[in-house]
C-alpha cells in the first residue's frame, strides 16, 4: 500500500524500488495486489504542469489495481478528477463521495485472488471540502453539489462504511480491507479513523492515509475486535503490508520503511522498468519547468 505520495514518484522507495519489491515477491510466489490511499496527483511542479497526468500515467504503468481519492485528487477540479477515473486502469473507490445526495463512485470493489475474493471499501475525509479549492464542488451558480457525509456526529459515513462492508460480505468477500484517507487530526472529529473505525465492524484490516505518520496501531472496532491500522507515511516513505496465508488464512500486517534521501535502485544496483520510467519522467519534468 502506497499513500500521499504527492508526486513523489522519485523519493523514497520510488516507484523504482516498489515495482522491484512486488516483482520479487511474485518470483517467490507471492501474488500481490497494489493500492494506494489517496493524495497522488499533487505536491510537485510535475503535478500542477500536468494537472495530475503524470502521477496517473506512472500508476497506470506500476499496475495498480485500486485507489481512493484524498482531498488533493480533487485539486484541479471535478471534471478533472473524472478524467482521472476514466483514464485510470485501477478502480477508484469511495463510499461517502456524492453528488446531489448520491454516491458517484463505487463504494467498493472485490479482487479474486487465488480462489479468495478480497474486498476493498474506501472512504475519504470531510474535509476535503475545506482543504481544496471550494469550486471544485460546486456548480456555476456557487451551490455546493459534492458532499462527503460531513455530519456533526459521523454516523453517516460510518453508516455507508458498514453498509458497504456488510454488501462486500454479501457478495461473498472472505476479506474487507477498509482503505481511508482520514487520519486523526483531532480538529477533523468525528471524521477520525478512531472514530469511525470503532463504529464498523466486519473488516480485517485498515490502511490509512492524509496523517503523514509511519506509526502503526491498533483500533477497536464496533465488536470490541482489535484490528490492525496501517499507515501510509509520505512521498514513499513508508509502504504498509497486509499478507493473507494460502495455508489457514491468517491476516498479518506491517510496514516497510525508507527514509534516506537516495532511492534504493542505487544502493542495490538494480535496474526495472519502473527505474527507467521514474528517470524519463523526471528529465521531462525539468523540461516543463518556466
Amino acid at each position: 500500500m502506497t499513500g500521499d505520495i504527492h508526486c513523489g514518484f522519485d523519493k523514497g522507495f520510488s516507484f523504482g524500488g516498489v515495482y522491484e519489491i512486488r516483482f520479487q515477491m511474485e518470483l517467490k510466489g507471492d501474488t500481490v495486489l497494489l493500492v494506494d490511499d489517496g493524495d497522488a496527483v499533487q505536491g510537485a511542479p510535475v503535478g500542477y504542469l500536468s494537472r495530475g497526468e503524470v502521477m496517473i500515467n506512472l500508476m497506470n504503468e506500476m499496475g495498480y489495481d485500486v485507489a481512493i481519492p484524498g482531498e488533493h485528487e480533487f485539486e484541479y477540479g471535478m471534471d478533472r478528477f473524472f478524467e482521472f477515473v476514466q483514464n485510470a486502469n485501477y478502480d477508484y473507490i469511495c463510499c461517502n463521495l456524492e453528488k446531489d445526495g448520491k454516491q458517484v463512485l463505487k463504494p467498493y470493489v472485490i479482487k479474486e485472488v487465488c480462489g479468495k475474493k478480497i474486498a476493498f471499501v474506501g472512504v475519504t475525509t470531510p474535509k476535503a471540502i475545506t482543504l481544496v479549492s471550494p469550486e471544485a464542488f460546486q456548480d456555476d451558480k456557487g451551490n455546493y453539489v459534492y458532499s462527503f457525509m460531513a455530519d456533526e456526529t459521523g454516523e453517516l459515513i460510518s453508516k455507508a462504511v458498514q453498509e458497504s462492508i456488510d454488501k462486500a460480505r454479501g457478495e461473498g468477500a472472505d476479506y474487507v480491507v477498509l482503505m481511508g484517507h482520514i487520519g486523526n487530526d483531532p480538529t477533523a472529529e468525528p471524521w477520525t479513523y478512531t472514530t469511525i473505525t470503532s463504529r464498523v465492524k466486519g473488516y480485517d484490516v485498515y490502511l490509512d492515509g492524509f496523517s503523514h505518520d509511519s506509526t502503526e496501531a491498533e483500533v477497536m472496532n464496533a465488536e470490541g475486535k482489535l484490528v490492525k491500522r496501517i499507515p501510509a507515511g509520505v512521498k514513499l516513505n513508508t509502504l504498509g503490508w497486509v499478507r493473507i496465508s494460502a495455508k489457514d488464512g491468517a491476516v498479518t500486517s506491517g510496514v516497510y520503511q525508507w527514509k534516506n534521501d537516495f532511492d534504493p535502485s542505487w544502493l542495490f544496483d538494480f535496474e526495472n522498468p519502473m527505474t527507467k520510467r521514474v528517470e524519463e519522467e523526471k528529465k521531462a519534468a525539468a523540461g516543463l519547468m518556466p
